[in-house]
């Protein structure tokens, strides 16, 4: 991203650093030279699309992303066996829809808790993904 937005100002300064001429406003015959304005040249709109295009491409996904887990823990409710992003498989003891946490029981034998940020779980796991497995 960085090299992208480097390269759009090498080609703006590239553009602004060619002098354009005008003939003088006193039609004397003489030439006056104007620095070019950055929207005299097609470069600078082109750049501005291509990075617009960038950045939404590389927003939609993140936000995809952020959607699917805002709703999987909307979702989440007790005895949901799940996956946390450390590999970590539990089932939910406790859980809150405002609390930052979630309990985990992580061995049925020893009864073994765990508490968890809720934003580290990435899976729920149904019966279709046990029969599975």
């Amino acid at each position: 991203m960085v090299n992208l937005y480097n390269t759009c100002w090498y080609f703006l300064a590239q553009a602004q650093a060619q002098p354009q001429s005008t003939p003088s406003p006193d039609g004397a015959g003489g030439v006056e030279d104007k620095a070019p304005g950055l929207f005299d040249n097609w470069m600078f709109p082109a750049l501005m699309a291509v990075m617009l295009v960038y950045f939404i491409m590389m927003a939609r996904p993140k936000n995809k992303a952020q959607a699917k887990t805002s709703d999987l823990l909307a979702k989440l409710k007790k005895n949901d066996k799940v996956v946390t992003a450390g590999g970590i498989l539990g089932t939910v003891v406790n859980h809150r829809s405002d609390a930052e946490y979630v309990t985990l029981r992580i061995d049925e034998a020893s009864n073994s808790k765990i508490q968890v940020l809720a934003k580290s779980i990435v899976r729920v796991i149904t019966d279709e993904d046990a029969k599975e497995s």
